[in-house]
């Protein structure tokens, strides 16, 4: 075997090697820990990625009214280090007026306020109603202890937004090393249950 080809197969396996790394597809299935409620059931919009540390990392979400949810986080330790920041955000679109400026043309008229068919090139300002994306936080866990799960129920059906960020580890990206170091797994175990009748009057 000549000198080349060993080094094509070395850095192929290496390529592989990283690859595999960065294969962070079912990392929730087999790190993240189930509820001990076994009420709750695997909600279909669980996800891993891998997550650079620093960046945040969004994935969004229906939740539905009625239903009562546990979301929770898993993650390499040794890279993401020993907790994650993570926010419940609801993305909220809040009406504003705004005032602008048009230009548009107004017909000019003689002495006696009859139309002269010429034009003149004028500016009118008028009243819109626009609508803003407004990020309504409902829940941090800096605010927290940094806990690692949150469970609610939900009073109506809503699209939220999981957002995370991994602060790294100590010591895990040394000041010159690869950016293989900059980046770690993260899962977003969640699950959901019927939320349960509580009290004395039944729900209607």
């Amino acid at each position: 075997m000549t000198a080349s080809i060993r080094t094509s197969i070395v850095a192929l396996c290496l390529a592989s090697g990283a690859f595999a790394q960065y294969d962070c597809t079912d990392y929730h299935k087999f790190n993240c820990d189930r509820s001990p409620d076994t009420r709750f059931s695997l909600n279909g919009q669980s996800k891993s990625a891998s997550v650079q540390i620093g960046v945040p990392t969004e994935l969004n979400i229906i939740v539905y009214k009625g239903q009562d949810y546990r979301i929770s986080f898993c993650y390499d330790q040794k890279i993401i280090g020993d907790h994650v920041a993570a926010r419940l955000i609801e993305k909220v679109r809040e009406p504003k007026v705004v005032t602008e400026e048009i230009a548009d043309k107004e017909e000019i008229m003689d002495a006696e306020g009859k139309p002269t068919g010429q034009f003149k090139d004028v500016k009118k300002t008028v009243k819109k109603t626009v609508f803003d994306e407004v990020r309504k936080i409902l829940w941090d866990n800096q605010d927290h202890d940094m806990a690692d799960e949150v469970e609610f129920t939900a009073t109506s059906s809503k699209r939220l937004v999981v957002e995370v960020t991994a602060p790294g580890a100590v010591n895990a990206k040394p000041k010159d090393s690869d950016k293989e170091f900059d980046i770690g797994c993260v899962g977003i175990l969640i699950e959901h249950m019927p939320t349960p009748n509580l009290g004395f009057e039944p729900k209607h």
